[in-house]
């Protein structure tokens, strides 16, 4: 089993994956939702431990937006928030389960196998000639294989589940460095190749600069 444990504690988080270890889990981890970004993003994780309390925003929201592009690993809520309502908002933006601090192991290990057995069988995604197998970190276009560099799925995969809508240079930017932002020449360089392996190749093209916004993935061109 892989998780992801999105936590500002280091102390609680040390504990939390030390346990999950024993048990045999595997663990990455991220002290905020922007870090978590990059992982949740890129990969499908069996189960994602998010608390609500980060320094960058509020775990609800940024469970409701991951839930709202299509991410499929189920989030175990992690919190001190222990009224009804909190429970409720939760569930309303998309949690699997909710755990309140403090908590036993064993309990967040037992729950962690439960949502993990019942985590629905990944989807495909069809985007004109491209089909997105966002389990296998794979696309293929036409029904052959594209071989991407794992910067160049992040990139994609971000694109192909917020397609048609334009995302703007800054998020896909903080998605690939989420620590420390690189030159402006970094991104282009990575979109160029990118560019070469989607869509120079064949007719028609999918991947599209919005001029002074950001980047989109559809058939047709997009406006400004």
């Amino acid at each position: 089993m892989l998780v992801l444990l999105v936590e500002d504690n280091r102390l609680l988080a040390k504990n939390i994956i030390h346990y999950l270890e024993l048990k045999g889990i595997e663990c990455d981890y991220a002290e905020s939702i922007m870090q978590a970004e990059s992982a949740v993003f890129s990969r499908i994780f069996d189960a994602i431990i998010l608390d609500l309390n980060l320094p960058d925003g509020d775990g609800l929201e940024a469970c409701k937006r991951w839930k709202d592009q299509c991410v499929i690993s189920p989030v175990i809520m992690l919190t001190a928030r222990s009224g009804l309502q909190d429970k409720l908002s939760g569930f309303e933006v998309g949690a699997d389960d909710y755990l309140i601090k403090p908590f036993a192991m064993p309990e967040l290990v037992a729950r962690l196998k439960v949502i993990a057995e019942r985590r629905p069988a990944p989807k495909l995604l069809k985007i004109g000639e491209l089909e997105f197998d966002f389990a296998g970190h794979r696309v293929h276009r036409l029904g052959e294989e594209l071989l991407l560099s794992r910067t160049g799925w992040k990139i994609l995969s971000l694109l192909a589940r917020r397609s048609p809508e334009t995302v703007e240079r800054e998020e896909v930017e903080r998605l690939l460095w989420p620590d420390c932002l690189p030159d402006s020449d970094s991104l282009r360089s990575h979109i160029h190749l990118l560019r070469k392996i989607v869509d120079k190749p064949y007719k028609h093209h999918y991947l599209h600069t919005v001029r002074g916004i950001g980047l989109c993935l559809k058939v047709a061109a997009c406006e400004a």
